[in-house]
């Protein structure tokens, strides 16, 4: 079985969208068998000193590799898609940490806008995961793939994020994917998008979801469906 590495995991530093540490998720994602994880919170890159110290001392301590890569989610005030930017060198991590000050110093404190030129604007040397619109496979595909054709352009190498749900609709989803992806010529990326290191957190993450939205646990609905599956899985059940 081909190694498997989870690279799209939130952690608790972006507020209120997460229920474990990133040194919870390293810790697991060595339990199960993963390859490396990339620590990817919502436009910040707070959490991954937290996660290397935890990755060196899980090498010194207990002799477990585990490969943790650092990038952030960028989130657009725009309403463009979602893209999870890795820098592939040290020039590229400058580009990746001008654009999140920018973001910042436009924005009130503790927030930060972005816009998808501004990405573009700093593509050079970033992979980039392009994270499709919940429901891509209902609404008009047209935004999306310029989205993809103008980030191709400029980036050092693209993946279209792939995420499973289980919620019925990831058959149609993947379709839509696929065919995006052959359209486009950009290779499909798995991933559960996990908000916690294990299944058990979900009730924490269930109640953090509701202080976001302000909602009571028990009229929160949907939002509390959608978090069922977002947690660390082993390579052969994302296999």
């Amino acid at each position: 079985m081909s190694a498997f590495a989870e690279l799209c995991v939130t952690t608790n530093f972006s507020f209120l969208r997460s229920g474990s540490h990133p040194g919870e998720m390293d810790a697991q994602a060595a339990a199960i068998g993963l390859a490396g994880i990339g620590i990817a919170d919502r436009n910040t890159l707070a959490g991954v000193v937290r996660a290397h110290v935890k990755a060196k001392s899980l090498l010194e301590e207990e002799g477990v590799k585990m490969r943790v890569i650092v990038g952030a989610r960028l989130v657009f005030r725009d309403g463009s898609p979602d893209v999870l930017a890795y820098p592939r060198d040290r020039a590229a991590f400058s580009q990746l940490t001008r654009l999140l000050t920018a973001g910042n110093l436009r924005a009130p404190k503790g927030e930060c806008w972005l816009d998808f030129p501004d990405l573009l604007a700093h593509a050079n040397g970033l992979h980039c995961i392009l994270i499709p619109p919940e429901n891509v496979h209902l609404q008009g595909e047209g935004e999306f793939i310029g989205c993809i054709r103008s980030l191709r352009s400029v980036c050092g190498q693209l993946w279209i994020g792939a995420p499973f749900r289980v919620d019925g609709e990831d058959r149609r989803r993947i379709r839509v994917l696929k065919a995006i992806g052959a359209q486009t010529a950009t290779p499909l990326l798995a991933t559960t998008e996990p908000l916690i290191h294990h299944r058990d957190r979900r009730a924490l993450l269930d109640v953090v979801t509701c202080i976001r939205e302000k909602k009571r646990l028990a009229n929160a609905g949907g939002l509390l469906a959608q978090n069922a599956e977002r947690y660390l899985k082993p390579p052969e059940e994302m296999r």
